[in-house]
């Protein structure tokens, strides 16, 4: 029985994840070279994977204190210049955030 994912991998199969990491991607294929060369090895892995994961939850955290990018933007960095239905669009956002804003945390966010 093939067991399938749907998280990330797009339904493929975990055994085809799998092998895919370890024999057929280019990082796998490069680890398997470096080691059989005595160039690298487990215990180098897994301590550079444990620095990752403290740099990448360090970057994390930086990211999660910051405030959200403004609800606005979606108008703003998407077009040169607003067309007039643009223009109502935002206007629409601003008039709903003035009425409902409380129930989206604004506080939250670079507005």
């Amino acid at each position: 029985a093939v067991v399938s994912t749907q998280s990330g991998h797009y339904g493929r199969a975990i055994d085809e994840v799998n092998y895919w990491n370890k024999e057929d991607s280019p990082v796998g294929r490069l680890g398997l070279y470096l080691m059989k060369r005595k160039l690298w090895d487990a215990e180098k892995e897994n301590s550079y994977a444990k620095e990752c994961r403290k740099e990448i939850m360090a970057a994390f955290n930086v990211a999660e204190s910051a405030l959200k990018p403004s609800p606005y933007l979606v108008f703003d960095d998407v077009y040169d210049s607003h067309s007039t239905q643009i223009a109502e669009q935002k206007e629409h956002l601003e008039e709903h955030l003035k009425i409902y804003g409380e129930h989206y945390n604004l506080k939250d966010y670079d507005v």
